[in-house]
């Protein structure tokens, strides 16, 4: 019953990479016609281009075909009969490591640039794994992440495809934010003015101007903290 979906999670963490079809094809060294045949008939390809697809989107077999992400220990580190460690938290423990956090992926793109919808979805594409510290005194069932689309946060070395980790709604001092303004969710520096009551909401990008709202402004909703995200950008 699982296997049925194996096309839906492929397509959807597909999408969320911005991988076409036709590269995902020339990556694991078949035709676009054969993927397209897979996809229209829900054949589950050979175990090789399996783990093929698996690589090339970033996560597992296991996920892939049963839905269920297995925490897995990096290879440099396993020691024989060691075996990683999941608490009730999601938080990983492996012997000489430290504490992960596997945290779900939303299959919407956050906008680094002018803005784009969220829609709420309780269809995970995937996970990314953290390191605990990351998100010391936040409860890791808080945690989600999402990937960035745009260009206007560079300054602070967040491009477009990188993974943004936020802690939902978790509002501290002035940093980033994940935040909904007139319904485009944004990646983006918050200045909180309480004298004036009112929100700077700052792009690290020259091209893009600030945006002050009074705090009260009912357009503006505040997702999240920014707590790290996973640098993807191409050298």
């Amino acid at each position: 019953m699982f296997m049925i979906e194996f096309w839906s999670r492929v397509e959807g963490l597909r999408k969320a990479v911005s991988l076409t079809r036709k590269e995902l094809s020339a990556i694991i060294a078949v035709s676009q016609k054969t993927v397209d045949n897979w996809v229209a008939r829900n054949i589950i390809p050979a175990g090789d281009k399996c783990l093929s697809i698996s690589s090339a989107l970033n996560t597992t077999v296991e996920y892939l075909l049963t839905g269920n992400e297995l925490p897995l220990p990096d290879d440099d580190y396993v020691k024989d009969e060691v075996k990683p460690l999941l608490t009730p938290k999601g938080i990983i423990t492996q012997k000489g490591e430290e504490p992960t956090i596997l945290v779900p992926i939303a299959p919407q793109k956050i906008s680094a640039g002018r803005g784009e919808s969220f829609l709420p979805s309780s269809e995970y594409v995937g996970y990314v794994r953290i390191l605990q510290r990351m998100a010391r005194g936040i409860e890791p069932e808080r945690l989600i992440a999402a990937i960035v689309k745009g260009d206007s946060m560079t300054g602070v070395q967040i491009f477009s495809g990188d993974v943004v980790i936020f802690a939902r709604g978790y509002l501290d001092e002035n940093g980033l934010y994940v935040v909904s303004l007139r319904g485009e969710v944004l990646v983006k520096r918050m200045e909180f003015d309480r004298i004036h009551n009112q929100v700077a909401i700052i792009s690290e990008n020259k091209n893009y101007r600030p945006i002050t709202v009074d705090a009260n402004d009912e357009g503006v909703q505040i997702l999240g903290k920014v707590v790290g995200w996973v640098h993807c950008h191409p050298y």
